[in-house]
């Protein structure tokens, strides 16, 4: 019987046939080799599985599916799938259009063993697709004094990308991307995972390189100035709920709120949000009945009378 690998490598592939290849080739070009690469096809309508069927072939620590047809459509259960699969005693998840510097997976692996830790974050750097330019990174709210708590990511004190984490399976074994975010997903899983106490530190050393591109999931997203903010009043209520299991209600009243106040402003665009129902029903849960009734009341006279300032204001409070 064979060894487990050290660490696994988990990617979701979605229509990446011509860029999927940059981002294998910078795993295999990797100076540290104890892993396998679990590659998730979210069924791409392109030749995506053919070419990672073609890594398999070549290298037997590429271990290639498809989506399970009963399992939601999406990157993050494609993740959750690709999580049952891994086998390493390390868990790293990658997107598949971004690039490993070679040392990526020595330098962030090395640290976390020489310290005795439950994870590390290291560095990205953000490089233009066409010009080949590199940009800034995607890291700016990392701060050196601040420590890692669920809180400090949820207030963006802290932040950093899906590929910038390694961390000991053991302590992410119980926790799952949510697969009703399609945006924001890293910064609602990395809240549950530090709803535990973890030993980790920041490498100050760029390992990766994150390629924008037009067909960047993030940055479709962000070009329908409302689809975004009806992603984001999702995005919050969708935490509120994954928190209720840890019982934290500093911040699920504290994204209950944020909540409120996107969808008071969808409202003022004419558009609803999404699970109004199941928001009032937390709302009354973890605020009160009183402030349940005078969010509905605020959505509404927004909606259609562009009213409501005053009686939002005393529902989120």
């Amino acid at each position: 019987m064979s060894k487990s690998p050290a660490v696994s490598i988990i990617i979701p592939v979605y229509n990446r046939a011509n860029l999927l290849s940059f981002t294998l080739d910078s795993i295999v070009k990797q100076t540290f080799t104890d892993w396998e690469c679990i590659l998730v096809d979210d069924r791409s309508m392109d030749s995506s599985f053919s070419l990672i069927k073609e890594y398999q072939i070549k290298d037997n620590r590429f271990k290639v599916y498809k989506r399970p047809s009963q399992l939601k459509k999406g990157a993050n259960a494609c993740r959750n799938f690709g999580f049952t699969k891994a086998t390493g005693t390390y868990i790293k998840w990658f997107d598949s259009d971004d690039i490993m510097l070679p040392k990526h997976l020595e330098i962030a692996h090395d640290t976390l063993i020489k310290n005795h830790l439950d994870f590390v974050v290291t560095e990205t750097i953000n490089f233009d697709h066409e010009t080949k330019e590199l940009l800034d990174s995607p890291n700016a709210l990392y701060k050196a004094n601040v420590d890692f708590t669920a809180e400090n990511i949820a207030l963006y004190r802290i932040g950093w990308i899906t590929d910038d984490f390694l961390g000991h399976r053991k302590k992410v074994t119980n926790i799952v991307f949510n697969e009703s975010i399609t945006d924001g997903d890293e910064y609602n899983f990395f809240i549950k995972v530090f709803q535990q106490h973890l030993n980790g530190i920041f490498i100050k050393e760029v390992v990766t390189h994150r390629r924008l591109h037009k067909d960047s999931i993030s940055i479709k997203n962000k070009l329908d100035k409302t689809n975004y903010m009806l992603i984001f009043a999702n995005l919050k209520l969708e935490t509120a709920k994954d928190l209720m299991v840890y019982n934290d209600l500093r911040l699920i009243k504290w994204f209950l709120s944020g909540y409120m106040q996107v969808s008071f402003d969808l409202a003022l665009k004419k558009k609803k949000t999404y699970n109004t129902d199941e928001g009032f029903k937390m709302i009354c849960k973890y605020f009160s009945f009183n402030k349940g009734i005078a969010f509905f009341l605020a959505f509404y006279l927004a909606y259609y009378f562009k009213r409501g300032y005053v009686i939002m204001k005393y529902a989120r409070t």
